[in-house]
């Protein structure tokens, strides 16, 4: 079954890609998440093949996977603004149209905080260890930020929501366990002050 393409107001990707990483506070939260991963990936010793970056986005994050990568988002219109010759497929992270251990390892990089729910997000961790024989580096909302906090406030006061929902590294480590998988690492952008958490994982087979 091919995936329902996910699609956006008219020129979102462009945007993205050209300006959300470019201006503010971006630029510096590209390079702290950029950081993050390399010290994990300096971690592991990952088996030989392709690496799939899921949702791969423009393709900024896919950079610093070893090549080559897969890129596979559900937005069409984001696959076509990535930069570069990669191989790219449209396909939603809960139901990755890839063999078994197709790939030397994995990344998703700022979707689980947009899965309220704890079954969604266990779904996507599980899909991510069935197709990776190495690695599986994810990012997560972790709650006991002032980031989360201050959203918190916010909710109670009755403001609007903003979509995103934060976990514990205790929660993300049982939902990696539902999964299949087992936390090597954490590493956060800024402990305690921002919520963007990276996790090291490897499926059970692999420990």
């Amino acid at each position: 079954m091919k995936p329902t393409p996910y699609v956006r107001e008219p020129g979102y990707a462009l945007r993205y890609r050209d300006q959300r990483f470019q201006s503010g506070s971006g630029p510096r939260t590209d390079d702290r998440e950029r950081r993050a991963l390399r010290r994990l990936l300096a971690d592991v010793v990952p088996p030989p093949g392709p690496w799939l970056d899921v949702p791969s986005g423009a393709g900024r994050m896919s950079q610093e996977l070893p090549s080559p990568v897969i890129q596979a988002d559900r937005n069409p219109e984001m696959l076509r603004a990535i930069d570069g010759r990669e191989q790219r497929a449209c396909a939603c992270a809960t139901a990755l149209p890839f063999r078994d251990d197709t790939f030397a390892g994995t990344l998703c990089c700022r979707l689980l905080q947009h899965l309220p729910a704890a079954a969604e997000r266990v779904a996507v961790l599980r899909e991510l260890c069935r197709v990776s024989r190495g690695p599986v580096l994810v990012t997560f909302f972790d709650r006991r930020s002032l980031q989360s906090l201050r959203r918190a406030v916010r909710r109670a006061l009755g403001k609007a929501r903003s979509g995103r929902s934060s976990i514990t590294r205790a929660e993300f480590q049982r939902e990696a366990r539902a999964a299949g998988l087992r936390v090597v690492r954490f590493v956060a952008l800024r402990r305690f002050l921002a919520e963007q958490t990276f996790a090291l994982c490897l499926p059970d087979a692999a420990t």
